[in-house]
């Protein structure tokens, strides 16, 4: 699956600029920069990385699977309604920094992962 990115204005903060010069890939929010999660992150999930998903409204999503987001916080109450992994609940994430929806958190016991909308992030 092809993974989609968008350009940002927004120019890189001095520690995302010190990790790049590293040489270590890192994934960040298309809008403000944000350092998210890295690529090593990456995860299957019944069988995929990605995964292109409708919501309820017809919003339709390609999302990347994570084991590991930092750069996200939840910002919604869990719920179990129209999750779109079986046995799993789902809560809203954004950038910690803008407050931009990034995408899902799913649990489900000791089983939890990142559900990430790849439009959204810019792989560098």
């Amino acid at each position: 699956m092809q993974e989609i990115c968008r350009q940002s204005v927004h120019s890189l903060s001095e520690e995302e600029v010190d990790t790049l010069e590293k040489d270590r890939e890192i994934i960040v929010c298309a809008l403000c920069n944000h350092h998210i999660t890295e690529p090593e992150n990456r995860i299957m999930v019944d069988g995929s990385y990605d995964y292109v998903f409708a919501n309820p409204h017809g919003m339709v999503f390609e999302i990347g699977c994570f084991s590991h987001a930092r750069g996200c916080k939840i910002a919604s109450i869990s719920s179990t309604e129209f999750s779109w992994f079986a046995g799993f609940a789902w809560q809203i994430v954004v950038c910690r920094y803008c407050s931009t929806h990034l995408g899902w958190f799913f649990s489900a016991g000791d089983s939890r992962f990142y559900g990430l909308i790849l439009d959204k992030l810019i792989f560098l």
